[in-house]
């Protein structure tokens, strides 16, 4: 009687921070399909931070389920037009630590979301003017802005190539699988 199992691989298939999936993840961020790099990192139970800057350079990092330290992106121009994270597992809100970035990188960052399991929540850095007969008072504010739900996110947003992202998603999330076929009478020899 032969059966299969599924068994998880050993091996750099299953490592998101190989050079595959830091371009897939960049592939994904550049077409903005959110939900799938949320689901990856929900996935890989670790968060991922991606930064846009001036030019258009993509910088993937991957932390652990509850972080994920920025490194300093070599050759990028500032200032950075987008920064994206993920919430693995959790929902979509400015953290204490988001809350705290998001003061430190005014005037270097023009945008940031934050990706959950609920949808996403965006914030735009403006400029908030208060004039007087003889002053003009600039102050920068990041915008306070509610969740987008990802079936209404994906409805709006809806691309051509859905199919192939939905596709790729799952070819690089079970790559790290193998469909092995066995017995009760090979005494595990497969595994």
């Amino acid at each position: 009687m032969d059966f299969r199992a599924i068994k998880e691989a050993t091996g750099p298939a299953s490592n998101v921070e190989s050079e595959s999936c830091v371009e897939f993840v960049t592939n994904l961020a550049k077409k903005g399909n959110w939900l799938f790099i949320y689901m990856l990192s929900n996935a890989a139970s670790r968060e991922v931070s991606i930064l846009v800057d001036s030019n258009d350079n993509y910088f993937v990092d991957w932390g652990t389920i509850g972080s994920v330290k920025l490194s300093p992106p070599i050759g990028a121009v500032l200032p950075f037009k987008l920064w994206v994270h993920t919430h693995p597992s959790n929902t979509a809100y400015w953290s204490i630590t988001d809350q705290t970035t998001l003061e430190i990188a005014k005037g270097i960052l023009k945008k940031a979301i934050v990706l959950g399991e609920n949808g996403l929540l965006s914030t735009t850095l403006q400029s908030q003017c208060s004039c007087t007969v003889d002053t003009v008072n600039s102050n920068l504010q990041w915008t306070e802005e509610e969740v987008i739900d990802w079936s209404e996110f994906n409805m709006d947003d809806f691309s051509e190539d859905i199919l192939c992202d939905i596709y790729s998603y799952l070819r690089f999330t079970f790559s790290n699988k193998k469909i092995i076929c066995d017995d009760f009478y090979s005494d595990g020899k497969y595994w």
